[in-house]
C-alpha cells in the first residue's frame, strides 16, 4: 500500500467526501484517510454534502447506506446527477443482497460492510482512485478525439476502418463516423491514384511511421480532395502489426494555392524570358541603327569636312584650323557611337561568338579599371546558341561591373569551358568578399537578374564569398541536344 500512497502523492492528493450520521464512526475513518494522503471532507448530512459537491469537485464519495434524512443510494444518485464521473462507495452495517444490487445499479464502485477494516478500506479507495484517474484520462482523450480539427482514425492492415472521429467523417463528406465505417469497407478505395494505398503500406512496413503523406482521395459524393496523412504502426510486443493509427488534414486549399503560385511563377518566368529576349533584340536593333545610320552619316560628314579642308588656300589659316577642329569632333563622335553600340550589343558576340566577346570585354575592363585579369578558355573556340551566349555574356558583364563597384579587387581570374553537356563560367576575384546577406538580399537586382537568366535556361548559379578572400561566381548552363558534341 505504501507504493500506492507514494503514487498518489506524486500525482496529487485525491479529494474525498465522507458522509455518515454517526460521528464516532466517521471521525476515525476521516483521520485514517487523511493519514493516507487524501484531502478529506466529512458530513453527517447528505443534503449538506450535496451542496458542497455542487460548489467544488471531488474524486470519491464514501457514504453510509442508512441515514435519517437521505439514504446512501439516493445520495449517490443525486451526486451522479451533479458529477457523473464521481466514484461512489457504499458503507453499511445492515447490508443485504438487494441493497448491494441497488447500489451497483446506481453506479457504486464497491459495497463495504461494517465494522470497517481500515487496511481493506485503503485498498478499495486506492483502486477506486486509480479507476478515477483512468476515467479522467479517457474523458480527456475522448474529448480530444471528438473535438480535434484533424481527422483521427484507426485502420486494420487490410484497410478496414476500425474507428474514426467526427472530423475524419466530415472531411470525407459523411454525416457521422458510423455511416463512414459502414459504407467504406476498404480504405484503399479512398485513393484516387491507383496503388497509392499500397505505397502507404510499403512505407509503413519500411519505417513504421509516415508523416506528410499527400494523396488525392474521393469523398462520399465522388468529388476529390487533397489530404496530408501522418500515421504510425501499432504492433504487439513480438512485432506483429495490429493496426495503423493516424491523422489526416484537408490540404485542398493549400494545394490549390501552391498550384496557383506555381502557375504564377511560371508565367512570370516566361514573361521575364520574353522581356529579356525582346530587350536583347531591341538593343541589337538600336546598336546596328546607331552604328550603321549614325556612323555612316558621321563618316560622310568627315569626308565632306576633309574635302572642304582641301579646297582652302594656305592663307585661310582660321578656316583651316576650324576644319581641323571639326574633323577632330567628328572623330570623337564616331568613337562615342562605336562605344554606345558596343555597350548596347557588342557586334563581336553576334559576328565572332562568345569567346571573342568575352576577350573583348576583359580587355575593356582592364583598360577602364586597371584591374588585372587572367582568362582561360577550353576550347579556344566556343560556339553555342545565341540565347546561351547572350546569357553567359550578360552575366559575365554584370559580374565585372559588381567587381569594379564593390569588391576592391586587384586581380580577376576567368575560366570559360565547354564540357560535353554544359558550358561553365567561373569568375574569381581577390577582393573583400561578398556577404551571404548581400547574396540573399531582395534588393540586389543585378544578382536577381543573373539568377533569372540562368533559371530560364535551366542552369545553375552559385555565388560564394569569404571575408577578405574574394568572391567566386560559378555559372553552369546545359547545352541543347544539337550543341552536344557527337
Amino acid at each position: 500500500m505504501r507504493s500506492n500512497n507514494r503514487a498518489i502523492e506524486t500525482e496529487g492528493p485525491g479529494r474525498l467526501i465522507v458522509i455518515d450520521d454517526e460521528v464516532e464512526i466517521i471521525t476515525p475513518v476521516c483521520e485514517f484517510l487523511s493519514h493516507c494522503g487524501y484531502v478529506v471532507s466529512s458530513f453527517t448530512s447528505g443534503r449538506d454534502a450535496l451542496k458542497v459537491i455542487r460548489e467544488r469537485p471531488f474524486d470519491l464519495l464514501l457514504t453510509d447506506l442508512i441515514m435519517p434524512e437521505m439514504d446512501g443510494i439516493t445520495l449517490l444518485r443525486a451526486a451522479h446527477d451533479i458529477d457523473p464521473s464521481l466514484i461512489g462507495i457504499i458503507i453499511t452495517g445492515q447490508g443485504t443482497i438487494r441493497s448491494a444490487v441497488e447500489a451497483m445499479k446506481v453506479g457504486a464502485f464497491d459495497y463495504i460492510l461494517k465494522p470497517l477494516e481500515l487496511n481493506l478500506l485503503r485498498q478499495i479507495v486506492s483502486r477506486a482512485m486509480n479507476v478515477r484517474r483512468l476515467l479522467r484520462a479517457e474523458s480527456k482523450y475522448r474529448s480530444i478525439f471528438e473535438n480535434a480539427v484533424g481527422g483521427i482514425y484507426q485502420t486494420s492492415p487490410e484497410g478496414r476502418c476500425i474507428t474514426a472521429n467526427q472530423a475524419f467523417a466530415r472531411i470525407l463528406g459523411y454525416s457521422s463516423p458510423d455511416e463512414m465505417i459502414t459504407k467504406l469497407e476498404d480504405m484503399g478505395r479512398l485513393y484516387a491514384e491507383p496503388g497509392r494505398r499500397e505505397e502507404f503500406a510499403r512505407l509503413m512496413r519500411k519505417n513504421t511511421v509516415v508523416t506528410g503523406f499527400e494523396s488525392q482521395v474521393y469523398r462520399k459524393d465522388g468529388s476529390t480532395i487533397w489530404i496530408s496523412e501522418s500515421a504510425l504502426s501499432v504492433c504487439t510486443a513480438s512485432g506483429k502489426l495490429i493496426y495503423y493509427e493516424g491523422i489526416i488534414e484537408d490540404i485542398t486549399m493549400r494545394k490549390k494555392a501552391e498550384e496557383e503560385l506555381r502557375t504564377s511563377r511560371e508565367q512570370l518566368r516566361n514573361l521575364s524570358a520574353y522581356l529579356q529576349s525582346a530587350r536583347e533584340k531591341e538593343r541589337m536593333y538600336i546598336a546596328r541603327e546607331i552604328h550603321d545610320e549614325l556612323g555612316q552619316t558621321l563618316t560622310a560628314l568627315k569626308m565632306d569636312v576633309f574635302w572642304l579642308h582641301k579646297k582652302l588656300s594656305i592663307d585661310q589659316q582660321i578656316m583651316l584650323e576650324k576644319t581641323n577642329s571639326m574633323s577632330a569632333l567628328i572623330d570623337s563622335a564616331v568613337e562615342t557611337v562605336r562605344r554606345i553600340s558596343r555597350e548596347l550589343r557588342p557586334g563581336l558576340l553576334d559576328d565572332l561568338g562568345l569567346t571573342a566577346a568575352i576577350e573583348w570585354q576583359v580587355g575593356e575592363f582592364q583598360q577602364r579599371t586597371g584591374i588585372r585579369c587572367e582568362l582561360v578558355r577550353e576550347p579556344e573556340e566556343i560556339i553555342v546558341e545565341q540565347d546561351i551566349s547572350t546569357a553567359v555574356y550578360r552575366i559575365f558583364q554584370e559580374t565585372l561591373t559588381n567587381i569594379a563597384r564593390h569588391s576592391g579587387a586587384t586581380m580577376v581570374k576567368i575560366f570559360l569551358e565547354m564540357k560535353l553537356r554544359e558550358i561553365l563560367l567561373q569568375i574569381k576575384d581577390n577582393g573583400r568578399g561578398v556577404s551571404q546577406e548581400k547574396i540573399e538580399s531582395t534588393t540586389s537586382f543585378g544578382l536577381i537578374g543573373m539568377r533569372e537568366r540562368v533559371r530560364i535556361l535551366q542552369g545553375e548559379l552559385k555565388i560564394s564569398g569569404l571575408k577578405g578572400r574574394g568572391t567566386l561566381v560559378e555559372v553552369t548552363i546545359p547545352l541543347s541536344r544539337r550543341e552536344i558534341p557527337q
